[in-house]
C-alpha cells in the first residue's frame, strides 16, 4: 500500500480532531463546565472552517484522479452534501449556542451528518454503498429523537427537522448523482 500524501493525513487528523472535540465538549456540557465548554468551542468553531475550507478541494482532487472507481461523481455529491449539512448544522448550532437543548441536538446533527464518508469505507458498504450508508444512518438519526421520547417524554423539532433533513437527503443525493445534469457538473469540477 503506497503512502498516503501528507495532505490525505492533514485530512484525517482534522476531521478525526473534530469527532474529539465533539466528544469532549459534550463531556464538558455534561459534567458542568460550561466556561470552558465555551472557550474550546471557539477551537471547535475554527476547525469547522478549516474542515469546510480544505475538504471540497480534496473531494473534488478524489474524482478528478478517478476515485472510488465507478462512483467518482456519486462519492463527490456524497461529500459535498455532507458539507453542506455539516456547514449548516454547525452555522445554527454556533447561532443557538444560548439555546442548550437546540445547540446540542444541532451540534449532533452536524457530527452524524459526516458520517457517510466514513461508513462508506466500511468493507460491507464497499459493494452496496447506499443502503448500508442509510440504514447506519437511520440508528444515528434516530438516536436523539429516541432519548427525547424516553427522557422528555416528548419530540425535539430539532431532532425530527434536522434528522428528517438528513434522511431525506441520503436517497436524494444517490438518485442525483445518476443524473446528467449532475455529471455535467461534476465534469467541470473535476476539470
Amino acid at each position: 500500500m503506497p503512502a498516503l500524501a501528507p495532505r490525505v493525513v492533514a485530512h484525517g487528523i482534522l476531521f478525526s480532531s473534530w469527532v474529539v472535540i465533539f466528544l469532549v465538549q459534550a463531556a464538558l456540557a455534561a459534567s458542568g463546565q460550561i466556561r470552558l465548554h465555551r472557550r474550546l468551542g471557539l477551537t471547535a468553531a475554527g476547525l469547522a472552517v478549516i474542515m469546510l475550507v480544505t475538504a471540497p478541494p480534496m473531494a473534488v482532487d478524489l474524482a478528478r484522479r478517478g476515485l472510488p472507481p465507478g462512483e467518482r461523481f456519486e462519492f463527490l455529491l456524497v461529500i459535498l452534501t455532507d458539507l453542506l449539512l455539516f456547514a449548516s448544522f454547525v452555522a445554527a448550532g454556533i447561532y443557538s449556542r444560548h439555546r442548550t437543548k437546540t445547540h446540542k441536538r444541532l451540534m449532533l446533527l452536524a457530527m452524524v451528518s459526516m458520517l457517510p464518508p466514513s461508513i462508506s469505507r466500511w468493507p460491507i458498504a464497499v459493494k452496496h454503498p447506499a443502503p448500508v450508508i442509510m440504514g447506519i444512518m437511520l440508528v444515528f438519526l434516530a438516536a436523539a429523537p429516541i432519548f427525547d421520547l424516553l427522557a422528555r417524554r416528548r419530540l425535539s423539532r430539532v431532532s425530527l427537522w434536522g434528522g428528517l433533513v438528513v434522511l431525506v437527503s441520503l436517497p436524494l443525493r444517490f438518485t442525483v448523482a445518476q443524473t446528467a445534469a449532475w455529471h455535467a457538473l461534476a465534469n467541470w469540477l473535476v476539470r
